[in-house]
């Protein structure tokens, strides 16, 4: 990614008093923003590549029709743990840079003590009720099997619930490095004890269940071992449960709705599949090679997205709370260009490769038919993930959840909709059009925050623009190599990235004399 755009996280600090007051809350210089990113991607793409080799791996020892049963399993898995960590460790980010800006260490300490009480109250909460109620929630699924998978990650709400109340310290004081290595050993110890519990004869779909508690408690472990190594200590909480409980509750609950989408998805889709004439087994196999394999691969090049949004929301809110709108409304617009030109650049290869990639990783054709006719999506994948990202940023938790909250009605508006006529493909299509439409509801509210124009929009035009001769230029290369089909994937897979790259030069959507030219680094900050 260029300098150039990454120039929404800018910060130089001028000797004039006025330039001072306006950005002193945003303690980053360019050199320091560019290292966190590069940082943050490099561990990102290492935990992604992992987790990538993980999927293929298991998907090839369990099969389509199993992985999808397993994926009906995560997905309300997903569900709970959101509920149980996921706006925690954001409000306590938030809160802690405060105080360490203020030097106040014992309501630094007071907030993580907090946290950890009420994130391990709600997951033994969530835990019971599952328990109690697993009969009932058993029937919701295609197949019994899920809901066995389930309670064999129940343990795994506790260990995150501490790990989160520690994570979101160590991220409050900008520890990037150390979050993200923590983040890599949670990857590791998962696959090291699948891959054990598989050589030990253990059951290879309970297998993949188990080993997601075993990594969760490793990474509880580390986290916890690093907060108190660091200084971190427990104190008493001092009234901080209540405020916590209120800060936290609209990003878990805009989270959550992401997670409930996605279960209620993982328990539609196949019964819908079966509702047109499928077999249980038919209709898990179409979800399995689909959302189980396909689906995945259109995350793996939005690790810079990702990498901005955890950097961006320090930066943004700081922005925000000292009312320095033209550098809100700077890093708004750059985000959204950024997002639509990384998730762009890869169309291309995986359009014209879909088939090649599916037969190579999972040896499953379908799923490579599913990747190509669904690459599109990283577009509308890449700019609501940033623009989410940004309304939490701007205090706009709760109308980021009714944006995502429509765009998912819309989604299962249009697959019901479809009847008799829907197929799997038919769900890309949904997904495209939820996307989008959240993405500009999102913009929408943004701009009343800060006035920023649509830049944006020209460059999703260029950018549509260069996939389509990038995927002619990578399918006709594939197909005269006479070489074996790892080669030509990676050949034509690179070329076509890099043809996409340059395009985005030749169009200005990148500027190489940004990297050599401090005239026309000082042009954009001014």
């Amino acid at each position: 990614m260029s300098r150039e755009n990454l120039q929404y996280f800018t910060i130089k600090f001028h000797n004039s008093a006025s330039f001072k007051k306006n950005v002193d809350c945003i303690p980053y210089s360019m050199k320091t923003i560019v290292r966190s990113i590069f940082t943050l991607s490099v561990f990102t793409f290492i935990e992604r590549l992992l987790g990538f080799i993980f999927k293929i791996y298991l998907s090839r020892e369990l099969g389509a029709t199993n992985l999808g049963i397993y994926q009906v399993a995560f997905s309300f898995f997903m569900v709970l743990l959101t509920v149980t960590s996921s706006g925690i460790p954001l409000i306590v980010s938030k809160r802690t840079a405060k105080c360490r800006t203020e030097n106040d260490f014992c309501e630094e300490y007071t907030i993580s003590t907090a946290a950890l009480i009420l994130g391990t109250t709600v997951a033994v909460i969530m835990i019971a009720a599952v328990i109690l109620l697993r009969d009932l929630i058993a029937d919701m699924f295609a197949s019994s099997l899920s809901m066995t998978l389930v309670l064999f990650m129940l343990p795994a709400l506790l260990f995150s619930s501490v790990y989160s109340a520690f994570r979101g310290n160590l991220w409050g004081r900008q520890k990037y490095t150390l979050v993200s290595i923590l983040e890599l050993i949670e990857q590791v110890a998962r696959i090291v004890a699948c891959i054990l519990l598989f050589v030990f004869g253990v059951n290879k779909i309970l297998s993949t269940a188990i080993s997601m508690s075993i990594a969760c408690f490793v990474s509880a472990t580390a986290c916890a071992a690093v907060y108190f190594k660091s200084g971190g200590k427990l104190m008493r909480t001092k009234g901080q449960l209540r405020p916590l409980l209120k800060s936290s509750t609209p990003v878990t609950l805009s989270r959550a709705a992401s997670s409930v989408v996605a279960s209620l998805t993982s328990i539609a889709v196949p019964f819908i599949l079966m509702n047109i004439g499928m077999t249980n087994e038919e209709a898990m196999y179409v979800y399995g090679y689909s959302v189980g394999m396909a689906l995945p691969l259109l995350y793996i090049p939005l690790t810079f997205v990702g990498s901005m949004a955890f950097v961006m929301i320090p930066t943004l809110s700081k922005a925000l709370a000292a009312k320095n709108f033209s550098s809100v409304k700077m890093q708004i617009e750059r985000a959204i260009s950024v997002a639509i030109v990384l998730g762009g650049i890869f169309i291309p290869a995986f359009m014209a490769l879909g088939d090649g990639i599916g037969v190579f990783l999972y040896d499953n054709a379908d799923s490579g038919k599913f990747l190509t006719f669904s690459a599109w999506l990283m577009i509308p994948i890449a700019v609501e993930n940033i623009t989410s990202s940004m309304m939490n940023s701007l205090e706009l938790e709760l109308r980021a959840l009714i944006d995502y909250l429509i765009g998912s009605a819309v989604l299962f508006a249009f697959i019901f909709i479809m009847g008799k006529n829907f197929s799997i493909e038919m769900l890309a299509v949904g997904m495209g059009i939820s996307f989008t439409l959240s993405s500009v509801l999102n913009i929408l509210a943004m701009r009343k925050v800060a006035k920023f124009g649509f830049d944006f929009l020209l460059v999703g035009l260029k950018t549509a623009a260069l996939v389509i001769p990038a995927f002619f230029a990578t399918k006709w290369l594939f197909d005269i190599l006479p070489l074996s089909l790892f080669w030509k994937l990676a050949i034509c897979g690179g070329t076509g990235t890099l043809f996409a790259v340059a395009g985005c030069f030749v169009f200005g959507m990148l500027k190489i004399e940004y990297f050599f030219n401090k005239k026309e680094k000082q042009r954009q900050i001014a």
